[in-house]
């Protein structure tokens, strides 16, 4: 990438006064100290023995400063910790230290001359300038992660106070976007361990939506731009969280918080209805409480937390119901026009009329206003003919409080052992249970959806030092959850309802709430083995590590739209007796089995050209499974949606193929990802201003939701829409049983050569499937990320930065959902028109767009 790009395609400049400690990563989830011995006139001591000990475990490590005066400790866990040299002829000197995660902290020993049995302590321990390379990252302590106001104690709440990130740009796709790349690009690791979901690239949560375990961090580091080879899977931010361990002394907490009804004012608009509506109950309980401690000192500690939250989720949701008089008229017209679907309108209105606070309903005038209050709340009888201009309500609102539960709870537990000053190692095990309020229904309670989401994961985490200058880090990990979506009782619901019946502008509050949906969700099983081993060689620090995971996935998407969606409906229709467009997918298996893999590996050297310059140069190499189902039960055509013949009289299994095991037709091997970060010292080591940046190439993982749509298309999983027919499915010509005539049609057509021509011709109603198709070849999302940065110290504890970043995206997928296929009596290969159906959506890959999420058609 040349100057001239660099400095053309777009960047942001950053102004931060960063009271944060930001520093160089050495991996996630540790940190290095290194420094260099001088005497008092400043030459450098080579081959000192240097230690450093953890203050809280009692934990000691050696090693001995090389032909250059400098020494370096790899790969350490965060805490406070003391360097002490005392090389004979010289006082010993001792310095207190925090490693951070993601910190390399620079302490320089300057010894002084032996005068007797003395000790030169310097207790200073702040570092807040980045000297040992090109990352722009924000370490929170201890203290800031327990003292920032979270409600809730999300843990990616505390990823939005770091410089570049903004919150919630992604529609709901991502909780932060950081420096432009999209929410949907950010890797989070909780000591190591991926903490991802494989299919939306989003952080792991719990019932409440909410990534508990707040009480359980003791470090968090947010990497923007990692120049290290370590930092891979994703190309935006590392967010990565380290947990807290047990020490020699033992500690502990415990914190409760409510707030409730009592304390909070009912909503303004609720106030002012006629009748009012009254205050909606909520009541909100959550809890932390941990302990920790030695089992024996220096060796074996402790640490176990548990959080929770239960709490009753208030609601007001604006309900428009069917008024007395348009139900009288429209049982009426039914009854004279479609007798058969009397009983089907009248199950429908008793329906509306029990829903909880309708006895408050007021009316809806056929100007589309509130009675109340004069604001637009819906189109009353517009367009309506049999109470048009007339004073005659169609449609009664009210505010629905009905209320709705959600409740999760967090179990932790951290064992450390210490077998010696060269092996350490920590297993730990967290498990998170809830049940989510997912949907709450005004109608019926019936209706409403929960989901239950269990979670197991642990790690072991050890790492051996095989001298002082050679250290290496292992992580074997593994976790399982459930997060499927449902009502309690879908067989209940569905006998209550058989459908999703929505109205075209709310004109009515939808009946069958979101059935059509359910039940969709996954259980995943992820296993994860990560290895980086660190070599200190001269004024070279050589890092080499590998990192493996694998998801095995039971796909619950399949069943999305099993059960039908009639939209749209109209008041004119549905005083007929009609649906508007009714669709219903018919799949083949409720669930399916999925699995991906990612593997990554790298080598990097961080060179210490001078005492003042520091340089990274890195190289990544990672390769992504193309998405598999062990089922071979993926579907699309045999070729790209550009190429294949466009004539109604083609057979569909001549383009359309099933039986694939791999999702993707052509998928990238490898990506290689170089990267190279450097920070100097202008002014002369221990000054406080540094020059630094970096630039590098990062990729994502593409997003396996893709995996989806070719599970979903024909002949596995068909989709048919029709048009207008009778809403009661017991009737015939209604829009269920049209849909089901055409996917029967179909499937009975498919294998002996059926076109649309002729499955026309047999079902007058037929309207082709709709299906996804990728291009020839998809690619790996990639990023140029770069940034130059000066950063002047302010004192121990403040340091100024101003800095330009930037990145441009290569590689990024879209989706155009407007294509035709069959669709239209002319071989037109597009057609960009509203007023015909889209039966065919392709996934593209588009290079120069710039943060430009992934939206799946979910």
């Amino acid at each position: 990438m040349s100057a001239k790009q660099i400095f053309a395609l777009i960047g942001s400049f950053a102004i931060t006064a960063l009271l944060a400690i930001s520093a160089a990563a050495q991996s996630n989830i540790s940190g290095d100290v290194t420094g260099i011995i001088t005497d008092p006139s400043g030459a450098v001591l080579p081959n000192v023995p240097v230690t450093l000990t953890n203050n809280d475990t009692g934990v000691t490590r050696t090693t001995n400063s090389n032909g250059a005066g400098v020494y370096r400790f790899s790969l350490l866990e965060p805490g406070k910790y003391t360097v002490s040299a005392s090389p004979q002829g010289f006082q010993e000197v001792k310095r207190a230290v925090t490693i951070a995660v993601g910190q390399a902290n620079t302490v320089n020993l300057q010894m002084a001359v032996a005068g007797g049995a003395q000790t030169v302590e310097v207790s200073a321990e702040g570092v807040v300038l980045q000297t040992e390379g090109g990352n722009i990252s924000t370490t929170f302590t201890p203290e800031q992660v327990s003292q920032m106001p979270n409600p809730g104690n999300d843990l990616t709440f505390i990823v939005q106070t770091a410089p570049g990130a903004v919150m919630n740009t992604q529609s709901g796709y991502g909780n932060e976007a950081i420096y432009g790349l999209p929410g949907t690009s950010n890797l989070f690791t909780v000591d190591g361990e991926n903490e991802n979901d494989p299919f939306l690239n989003l952080n792991n949560s719990g019932a409440t939506n909410l990534l508990l375990g707040s009480n359980d961090i003791q470090e968090v580091t947010v990497v923007s731009n990692g120049y290290q080879a370590q930092y891979g899977q994703l190309g935006g931010a590392n967010v990565n969280y380290v947990t807290k361990s047990g020490t020699n002394k033992f500690h502990g907490n415990a914190e409760y918080f409510w707030n409730g009804s009592f304390l909070n004012a009912n909503d303004w608009f609720a106030n002012h209805t006629s009748p009012k509506t009254p205050r909606p109950f909520d009541n909100a309980n959550q809890w932390a409480a941990s302990f920790g401690g030695p089992i024996r000192k220096n060796k074996t500690f402790f640490f176990a937390d548990t959080e929770g939250l239960r709490f009753v989720l208030p609601s007001v949701i604006s309900t428009n119901i069917p008024s007395p008089q348009f139900e009288a008229a429209t049982l009426a017209n039914v009854a004279g026009t479609s007798p058969a679907q009397a009983p089907f309108y009248t199950n429908m209105f008793n329906l509306y009329n029990g829903a909880v606070g309708a006895n408050r309903a007021a009316n809806i005038l056929p100007n589309g206003t509130d009675s109340v209050t004069g604001a637009p709340t819906g189109p009353g009888c517009v367009g309506f003919s049999p109470f048009a201009n007339a004073t005659t309500p169609c449609a009664l609102q009210f505010q629905s409080t009905a209320p709705n539960q959600s409740n999760e709870w967090l179990l932790t537990a951290r064992v450390d052992q210490n077998f010696g000053s060269n092996d350490r190692m920590f297993v730990h095990f967290r498990t998170d249970h809830g049940s989510q309020a997912t949907y709450t229904d005004s109608i019926n309670p019936i209706f409403n959806a929960l989901s239950k989401q269990p979670q197991y994961e642990g790690q072991l985490n050890e790492t051996h030092t095989f001298s002082g200058n050679m250290v290496n880090q292992f992580i074997l990990a593994g976790s399982w959850y459930s997060a499927i979506f449902s009502t309690a009782n879908l067989g209940a619901s569905l006998a209550t309802f058989p459908y999703t019946l929505r109205f075209s502008g709310q004109a009515f509050t939808t009946l069958g709430g979101e059935d059509n949906v359910w039940p969709q969700g996954r259980n995943v099983t992820q296993y994860q083995i990560s290895d980086q081993l660190s070599v200190t060689h001269g004024r070279h620090n050589l890092a080499f590590g590998v990192d493996f995971r694998r998801n095995d996935i039971t796909d619950h998407d399949p069943s999305l739209g099993s059960v039908g969606l009639s939209s749209g409906e109209t008041l004119s229709n549905f005083f007929s007796g009609a649906g508007t467009t009714y669709t219903q997918n018919f799949p083949t298996r409720l669930t399916q089995p999925i699995a991906l893999y990612t593997l990554g590996l790298f080598a990097q050297d961080t060179w210490s050209v001078r005492p003042n310059l520091k340089v990274t140069l890195a190289l990544r190499a990672e390769h992504d499974s193309n998405p598999i189902c062990t089922l071979n039960c993926f579907a699309r055509f045999n070729t790209s949606f550009t190429d294949i013949p466009h004539d109604p009289n083609q057979p569909y299994n001549q383009v359309l193929r099933t039986g694939f095991r791999q999702a993707l037709p052509n998928y990238t091997n490898i990506a290689w990802e170089p990267r190279f970060g450097f920070a100097w010292t202008p002014l002369g080591t221990g000054s406080n201003t540094v020059i630094r940046g970096g630039v590098g190439i990062f990729r994502d993982v593409f997003p396996a939701t893709v995996a989806d749509n070719f599970i979903r298309n024909p002949p596995v999983n068909n989709a048919f829409s029709v048009g207008t027919g009778a809403l009661d499915p017991a009737v015939p010509g209604s829009q269920p049983s049209t849909a089901a005539a055409s996917n029967s049609a179909f499937i009975s057509q498919y294998s002996t050569g059926g076109t649309l021509a002729s499955i026309s011709a047999a079902v007058p109603a037929f309207v082709p499937p709709t299906l996804f198709n990728p291009d020839r070849t998809i690619h790996y999302p990639l990023y140029e990320e770069w940034n130059l940065q000066l950063q002047q110290g302010l004192g121990q504890r403040m340091s100024f930065a101003i800095g330009y970043v930037g990145n441009h995206g290569i590689y990024e997928p879209v989706i155009n959902d407007g294509q035709n296929a069959y669709c239209n009596v002319t071989p037109l290969p597009f057609v960009f028109s509203a007023a015909t159906t889209p039966c065919a959506a392709q996934l593209l890959n588009t290079t120069g767009f710039r943060g430009l999420p992934f939206t799946p058609l979910d």
